[in-house]
């Protein structure tokens, strides 16, 4: 019986588009380029209404939408493939990724939901993520470790790190900069589509790596990268080419409201 239990939902599908649209800080990717599937005038409803409203909207135009019956069939045979390919690697993906923590898989069950939406977030506390319908099977595979990986290390550390004096956001850049750990040989079994991350996020993986090579104690490696967090953040960031852009551009827009006023 595999741990990762493969579904479709049109309500979590609906919240997977809400939650990316309401998020604009995406660690460097393009916000717009990441919505792009949305239409404009959804998008406002969206943006205008409150999370669980918005919810609810989306989920009435997914459910309305005319491609909808040929999209669930894609979805079945997504489904069918995922499980047969999973199947086949489950057991070693648990077993290197409890040798390498240094812990013991925290759950028996993990939810993965398919989204028709481009990113893939998930839920901590339910214990499910998602995997986008629009990826090649390769790409998924790595989205599913990459997401048990942030849910394995959220359940071991994410109390030990809060002690430790790393704000919220700290602890999500951790997070995402350790799945650097999939490209690494103890998973190259396993991974055949690199594990990319975040442009914000090149610098501290890259820190990471350094540190995980002295010795791959994974302890050692949170300590330290502890400590790498809290420098990175005490110095100025480089914000993305993109979202300077916008705020010029915004500047300008707010200068010419002003002249008219």
């Amino acid at each position: 019986m595999l741990k990762v239990k493969f579904n479709y939902n049109i309500n979590k599908d609906a919240w997977s588009w809400v939650a990316i649209a309401k998020d604009k800080n995406l660690w460097g990717l393009n916000w717009k380029n990441e919505i792009a599937y949305i239409p404009k005038e959804l998008l406002s409803k969206i943006l205008k209404s409150s999370f669980s409203r918005a919810v609810k909207i989306t989920e009435n135009y997914i459910e309305n939408n005319p491609k909808r019956t040929y999209k669930e069939i894609l979805i079945k045979s997504e489904i069918d493939s995922l499980k047969k390919t999973w199947g086949t690697i489950e057991e070693k993906y648990f077993k290197i990724l409890a040798v390498i923590t240094q812990k013991p898989i925290f759950s028996e069950n993990f939810g993965c939901f398919l989204t028709t939406g481009f990113m893939c977030p998930y839920n901590q506390k339910d214990n499910w993520f998602m995997i986008s319908v629009w990826h090649s099977l390769p790409f998924s595979i790595t989205t599913i470790c990459h997401e048990i990986m942030h849910l394995q290390f959220l359940h071991d550390y994410k109390n030990y790190l809060e002690k430790k004096g790393l704000k919220n956001n700290q602890i999500e850049d951790l997070k995402e900069s350790l799945t650097f750990l999939l490209n690494e040989p103890e998973f190259e079994e396993i991974i055949l589509s690199e594990d990319i991350g975040y442009p914000e996020h090149i610098k501290l993986r890259k820190k990471l790596k350094s540190i995980w090579l002295k010795d791959k104690n994974f302890q050692n490696l949170i300590d330290r990268a502890i400590l790498a967090i809290k420098k990175s953040y005490s110095q100025p960031r480089n914000e993305p080419a993109f979202i300077k852009k916008e705020k010029k551009k915004k500047a300008k827009e707010g200068k010419r409201s002003g002249e008219k006023k």
